[in-house]
C-alpha cells in the first residue's frame, strides 16, 4: 500500500482543521499550531513515496515539527512497508517522549498517543482512537508541564493540548483510509 491517500486525506482534513488548532492554540501557546501543521502537510503531499514524512519536518519546523514527524514517520513506514502500527508508534512515542522530556499527564501529544498504543495491542484501530480522545480529553484538566503552555496561567488548564488533537485527527485519518 501507498501513503500517499493518507498524505493527501490529512492534508485535506487539516485544511478543514487548521482555523480551528490555531484557536486551541492561541489559549496555551502561540496559536499557530494549525497552521504549522497544515504548511507541513502540504510539502508532504508534493514528495515522493517514502521521503513524505520527511518534507513534513523540514517543511514544519520548530520542535513540534519533529515530534509529529516522527509519528508520520511510523505511519508512512507502516502503510508503504508492512512494519506493524503499534511498534512504530511505540518506537515514535519514546522518541518523543525523550526529545520533548514529556510523559503521559504533563498535557502533550503524548497523552492521546500513549493510550492509542496500548490500544492497538490488540490490532483494534477504532479502539486506538476511543483511546486516544479519551486522552485528548483528558488534557482539559492538566496543567502543562513542557512546552509554552507550561508558562500560560495554570499551565493551559481548562484548553485541550493541540497536540493530542492532532495525535486524534492522525488515527482518525488512517483509519478513514486503510478502512
Amino acid at each position: 500500500m501507498s501513503a500517499e491517500p493518507f498524505f493527501t486525506a490529512l492534508r485535506e482534513r487539516f485544511s478543514e482543521e487548521a482555523d480551528r488548532l490555531n484557536v486551541l492554540d492561541a489559549a496555551i501557546g502561540d496559536g499557530d499550531h494549525g497552521a504549522t501543521m497544515l504548511r507541513g502537510l502540504t510539502r508532504a503531499t508534493a514528495a515522493e513515496s517514502g521521503a513524505r514524512a520527511k518534507a513534513f519536518m523540514r517543511a514544519s519546523g520548530g520542535a513540534s515539527g519533529t515530534l509529529f514527524g516522527l509519528i508520520l514517520l511510523e505511519i508512512e513506514a507502516h502503510l508503504e512497508t508492512g512494519v506493524p502500527l503499534q511498534e512504530g508508534l511505540i518506537r515514535a512515542c519514546e522518541r518523543i517522549c525523550d526529545l520533548g522530556e514529556v510523559a503521559p499527564g504533563d498535557k502533550s501529544m503524548v497523552d492521546a498517543l500513549s493510550p492509542a498504543i496500548s490500544a492497538l495491542g490488540t490490532g483494534d484501530l477504532p479502539g486506538a482512537i476511543a483511546a486516544a480522545k479519551a486522552g485528548r480529553d483528558s488534557t482539559r484538566g492538566l496543567s502543562a508541564r513542557r512546552g509554552r503552555a507550561q508558562y500560560v496561567e495554570n499551565g493551559g488548564s481548562g484548553h485541550l493540548d493541540p497536540g493530542a488533537v492532532s495525535v486524534v485527527h492522525f488515527l482518525e485519518t488512517l483509519k478513514e483510509v486503510t478502512g
